[in-house]
């Protein structure tokens, strides 16, 4: 399947919350933002505060559409101020396009563009611990699995033991 990348436009926001709304049973458990009526509203307020990020230099976060235009779910880059200079992968797919390769193809995406930035040397991809799904992908795309760490990752329960990953500029 081919991916189309590109910053949500609040004509996407009818689509988003249907997407997140239909996909409870795989996001809400991860994604402290996924909830039960997950409104247009509070789609296009999710739209704004990326195109804030991307403005600041701060994230990239993109929508994967199929060419047809239908949401896949979404993916972003997330630079870090820290002096190692790396930034951080984050991504969802709608429950009904799962198992297809869309997380993977989207990683794999944002890798490539992360490297854009020549001072840049580490990608990082964080998941729940009980997150397999999230994990699969990580060890799929080539992601080298780093450890456990508690607390990076803070759900509705609280703070989680979080898988880390990551994926080192090619020499």
């Amino acid at each position: 399947m081919k991916i189309l990348y590109r910053p949500y436009a609040n004509s996407d926001a009818r689509d988003f919350a249907s997407a997140v709304n239909a996909s409870l049973d795989t996001l809400k458990p991860w994604l402290v933002w996924a909830h039960e009526g997950f409104s247009e509203a509070e789609a296009r307020s999710w739209f704004a505060a990326t195109h804030t990020l991307r403005e600041k230099g701060l994230a990239n976060e993109l929508g994967l559409f199929t060419e047809e235009g239908r949401l896949l779910g979404g993916a972003g880059l997330h630079y870090s101020s820290d002096p190692t200079n790396h930034c951080s992968i984050g991504y969802w797919v709608r429950s009904s396009e799962q198992g297809q390769g869309v997380a993977s193809q989207a990683v794999l995406y944002l890798v490539n563009l992360a490297w854009q930035s020549p001072e840049r040397d580490t990608v990082e991809i964080l998941a729940v611990e009980e997150n397999a799904a999230s994990r699969r992908v990580a060890v799929k795309c080539g992601a080298e699995f780093i450890g456990i760490q508690h607390g990076l990752i803070v759900l509705d329960s609280g703070p989680v033991n979080t898988a880390i990953y990551h994926f080192r500029r090619p020499q």
